[in-house]
């Protein structure tokens, strides 16, 4: 018997203009571009805090049910590596910005430790037999979200970053389109229970086996951090002894590998940040930050589960936030389902083909309303629609101006759908003809139907919808 012990530590990069201690920009650039005295550590220099960062860490805070502490401080950790120019990162470690929140995976509590603002070290490249750094990245303000070891399994810390990720997506504080935006250590140990017979006692006891806690570090992607997961207990339950330690997950091998003892946190003699002051939040600050919340994931799913749609596509909305806010949009003018489906099926399905999110794309709410026009006004098919968005896509993704629905479908020479009569007159064509499958359907073969109702899609060009020819079909056939 087993207990498996996981706590993860999330560091997200927040979407500010400028870096968390100098006004260097936090922009994609050439290496070595986005620096400055503050940021490369040169003597003399001194810290200005980044009131954009204590905002978003806030916001993150209040999204995952914390106590947002009112007054906090920096501190100085302090270790040796070519990655801290100054040879110590400023964070948080007596008093974070946030602390004591939880995240609800299933029928499961997650409880979160802690949230902490720390400046990001620089990029290391490794190439050939070299070091390289890139000190753009330094300094760029990151919080650490860090978990309890509620975690029991890879899987469930897997669905917990999906969750996590999403509420980040949703309230804007940070760009998982960006390299680094989202990077995990995760901490894993395994107690064993083994039966011993005790011939004094002349009965059986169990005895516990506390495992060593493991570190793996620095693992980019949700997916690798359930691989990294899997590989380490696996490889703790052939060992005799687990030794404390810190390991680098290698994506190539899919394998963990020892870098270093793992440290206690004395070992890198914290002090107060002497160049900042305690940080007293105002109160108008707190209210503003709590007043501009915007609604999660999970409120707005219990708001669309009450429009009648599935469960599914409610889902395939809350994927991306922007789906969500046209959805919204497109219900004040149109059917909800019609509207949900437009989106989390046709556009969804595009934009995933191109690895695009909606907010890449500048199609107009209007644009939707008015293929959702023409599917109402039986104008066009559902397979049009999506051709239209398909289409609409191509645009962009070629650069080009985005066309309106109606000049795709002027474009594509398309003829609208065929009148009811019209449709009918090929329904009674098609019976007269295949008379083996009239017979068979009648006899109980149900996919002789489906094979009738290709043939008047063949006769009518594919100009008539599906559910209309097999309802016309059956009124004849039954």
């Amino acid at each position: 018997m087993q207990e498996i012990k996981i706590g993860l530590e999330v560091h997200v990069q927040l979407n500010t203009e400028s870096k968390l201690f100098c006004s260097c920009s936090t922009s994609q650039a050439e290496p070595n571009t986005n620096v400055c005295d503050v940021c490369l550590g040169f003597p003399g220099t001194k810290p200005v805090l980044n009131e954009k960062a204590i905002e978003l860490a806030m916001k993150i805070g209040y999204a995952l049910d914390c106590k947002v502490n009112k007054k906090f401080l920096f501190s100085r950790k302090t270790y040796f590596y070519p990655d801290l120019a100054k040879n110590f990162q400023i964070t948080q470690l007596e008093t974070p910005i946030a602390s004591n929140g939880k995240l609800k995976i299933g029928d499961r509590i997650i409880r979160i430790r802690r949230i902490h603002l720390e400046e990001d070290p620089a990029k290391i490249i490794r190439r050939d037999n070299c070091i390289l750094l890139d000190y753009n990245r330094s300094g760029i303000p990151l919080v650490e979200i860090v978990t309890e070891p509620d975690l029991k399994l890879p899987a469930e810390a897997r669905s917990f970053l999906q969750h996590l990720q999403q509420i980040l997506e949703f309230i804007y504080v940070t760009d998982f389109n960006r390299e680094g935006s989202m990077r995990v250590d995760a901490n894993i140990s395994i107690t064993k229970y083994e039966p011993v017979y005790d011939y004094l006692k002349n009965g059986g006891m169990i005895k516990k086996l506390e495992g060593a806690r493991v570190e793996i570090k620095n693992i980019s992607g949700i997916k690798e951090v359930e691989k990294a997961l899997s590989y380490e207990i696996l490889r703790q339950k052939n060992l005799k002894q687990v030794v404390r330690e810190t390991r680098l997950w290698n994506e190539k091998t899919k394998t963990t590998v020892s870098a270093r003892e793992k440290e206690e946190e004395e070992e890198y003699g914290y002090i107060f940040e002497p160049d900042l002051p305690i940080i007293e939040i105002p109160e108008e600050m707190l209210n503003k930050v709590q007043s501009n919340m915007p609604e999660l994931p999970e409120s707005k799913k219990k708001r669309f589960l009450k429009y009648n749609i599935s469960e599914e596509i409610i889902d395939t909305l809350l994927t991306d936030p922007e789906l969500t806010h046209y959805f919204e949009y497109l219900c004040e003018t149109h059917n909800e389902k019609a509207s949900a489906v437009l989106l989390a099926k046709y556009l969804k399905k595009t934009l995933n083909y191109h690895n695009l999110k909606l907010k890449d794309v500048p199609i107009e709410v209007r644009q939707l309303r008015r293929i959702l026009d023409l599917l109402q006004q039986y104008l066009i098919m559902d397979d049009m629609a999506e051709i239209i968005l398909r289409e609409m896509v191509n645009d962009y993704v070629k650069g080009k101006k985005i066309r309106e629905p109606d000049q795709v479908l002027k474009d594509l020479n398309y003829e609208k759908p065929l009148e009811e009569e019209k449709i009918k007159k090929f329904v009674r064509e098609v019976i007269r003809e295949n008379t083996k499958a009239v017979k068979d359907y009648r006899n109980g073969e149900k996919k002789s139907l489906d094979y009738l109702i290709g043939q008047v899609m063949r006769k009518t060009g594919r100009r008539a919808d599906a559910k209309k020819i097999k309802k016309l079909l059956k009124s004849e056939l039954d």
